[in-house]
């Protein structure tokens, strides 16, 4: 990326990365150091801040991004969101207010980034997302003019496959009227207007969000959801923020599509 001249500002979504900081044991004094050098080489850098809860965070997580020349904003986590409140509130500030600065650089996973990366393009500005591999979700980068991920930036080894979720579902419960209505349930899923939205948008769907929509066309449970993921006509994991989320099983082929379902369900 050809920069040189241009003036810059780094935005940090600790909040989101922290995990895969730990999972790939690393911490800042190892990883930033790299990440802003880097960027260094293309970008002239005005500001660089990393927003967290810092006291949620065991270490002095705070110091040592100091100490690397990076401002650090504690976000109390009062609302659900409020890491990327205020990096987007501080990002747009800036856009509107300051025109010296022609890259904005992202380092964040979160798809709540995409209106912000949608507000620069619209300023005539470039935006560059940094983000890790797990986690991403690939629609992001459509927004962003340029997107690297910081496995490859650090050259660190792919995380280990994770365990498909094991919900105890024993063989009596495969009756065929069971399997019948568990297909019936996929069947509404892949046909709503809910999943057309996650296809479009990456928009993230929880289990105990969707169970109450689609409870009011259908008599589902729980337990339907949990053996559909077990036969795989639809995976269910866990996400660190929403908790059990929905997303396309590996034998979702197996579900067919009527016309008289289809966005049935809003």
């Amino acid at each position: 990326m050809d920069g040189e001249h241009l003036q810059s500002n780094i935005y940090i979504d600790y909040e989101n990365i922290f995990e895969i900081l730990r999972r790939h044991q690393q911490n800042p004094v190892t990883i930033f150091p790299i990440i802003l050098n880097k960027l260094k080489e293309s970008f002239n850098i005005v500001d660089c801040i990393a927003y967290s809860n810092f006291e949620k965070k065991e270490g002095r997580h705070q110091t040592i991004l100091q100490s690397l020349g990076i401002q650090t904003r504690h976000t109390a986590n009062i609302l659900k969101n409020s890491t990327d409140v205020m990096l987007t509130v501080d990002a747009l500030t800036i856009l509107y207010k300051n025109s010296n600065i022609k890259v904005f650089v992202i380092i964040s996973s979160d798809r709540d980034m995409i209106p912000l990366l949608k507000a620069i393009r619209h300023e005539n500005r470039l935006s560059y997302v940094i983000s890790t591999r797990s986690g991403f979700n690939p629609i992001v980068s459509s927004f962003a003019d340029y997107h690297e991920f910081i496995e490859d930036i650090l050259s660190l080894p792919p995380e280990p496959p994770k365990e498909k979720l094991d919900f105890g579902v024993i063989p009596a419960e495969f009756t065929p009227e069971r399997i019948k209505q568990v297909k019936e349930l996929c069947q509404f899923l892949y046909s709503s207007k809910i999943w057309n939205t996650h296809e479009t948008t990456g928009e993230v769907i929880t289990l105990k969000g969707y169970i109450p929509v689609v409870s009011k066309i259908i008599d589902v449970a729980k337990r339907d959801f949990e053996i559909a993921h077990h036969l795989g006509f639809l995976e269910l994991y866990q996400d660190e923020r929403k908790g059990l989320c929905i997303r396309k099983g590996q034998n979702y082929k197996e579900i067919t599509l009527t016309d008289n379902l289809k966005n049935e369900v809003e």
